[in-house]
């Protein structure tokens, strides 16, 4: 195995398969038939349908809680059965394999690491069989996954390194003069609308104050700084601006979702 990357048996799973049918389960059952000892960890299977940038964006800020050596697994695939590449990511001593649809971009990005296209033709070891044209989360990125979280396939020889990969799919933010303009990217189960703006992105900003939707909305340390029912934005704990409403449903209450515009700007300015 390569120096940065000792597979530990772990596999993160990833998909906007939700929860209705055998299709998580199936692949969970073709990972354990092919590596009994693999420990699988569902990060979360309602990443929004044919959409793998918000997939992407919940990878990028989760897989640091997870051990050096994970394989993470993510399959969301619009151009499942079509000849679209394969890609997978080496950085910060974890692996990261999925489509390649941009994905995986902000991986690269993010860890510093470097993207390999994968060659069917060097699997030859896996002994795939017929893939389905539609489900190859089952029939191929499982048995992959499985073979590089248990250190019988080294990813090096099964790729190419590439700058040539789908780029990453959500725009940063755009500064303005004094306003940063940034956007929605998902609402969680709480309703809290998840934004694309970082921690990092309010450090020029003394008095920072959030517009959404024709509201004004000043930044808090958390939800109970304000009285039930009352918006607010925060940092939260993946460290992203997020808009919310105490023990309440932020998204409904607002109208706004996936793409919705938010603005940030000093408060002086308002």
């Amino acid at each position: 195995m390569p120096v940065n990357f000792q597979a530990c048996g772990v596999i993160s799973i990833t998909t906007d398969f939700g929860h209705r049918g055998p299709f998580v389960g199936t692949m969970k059952g073709v990972m354990l038939s092919r590596f009994p000892a693999a420990r699988l960890v569902d990060l979360t299977h309602e990443a929004h349908v044919h959409w793998p940038a918000e997939a992407g964006f919940w990878l990028e800020r989760s897989f640091q809680y997870f051990p050096k050596g994970t394989v993470h697994l993510a399959v969301v695939d619009p151009g499942v059965g079509t000849e679209r590449g394969v890609l997978l990511v080496l950085g910060q001593g974890h692996l990261f394999l999925a489509p390649d649809n941009g994905l995986l971009a902000g991986l690269v990005e993010r860890t510093g690491g470097t993207a390999y296209l994968v060659d069917r033709e060097r699997l030859g070891s896996l002994r795939l069989g017929t893939l389905s044209a539609t489900f190859h989360g089952r029939d191929f990125f499982a048995p992959l996954a499985a073979a590089l979280a248990a250190g019988t396939l080294d990813p090096l020889a099964i790729g190419v390194a590439t700058d040539d990969y789908i780029p990453q799919l959500i725009e940063r933010p755009v500064r303005r003069g004094r306003e940063l303009a940034g956007c929605v990217i998902t609402s969680d189960h709480f309703g809290n609308l998840i934004t694309n703006i970082e921690a990092a992105d309010l450090a020029g900003f003394t008095r920072p104050v959030v517009k959404a939707a024709g509201r004004v909305l000043p930044l808090h340390r958390t939800y109970g700084d304000v009285p039930p029912g009352t918006l607010l934005a925060l940092v939260n704990s993946f460290e992203v601006l997020e808009i919310a409403c105490a023990e309440q449903n932020a998204a409904a209450l607002l109208g706004l979702g996936r793409g919705g515009p938010v603005v940030v700007t000093e408060g002086g300015g308002v």
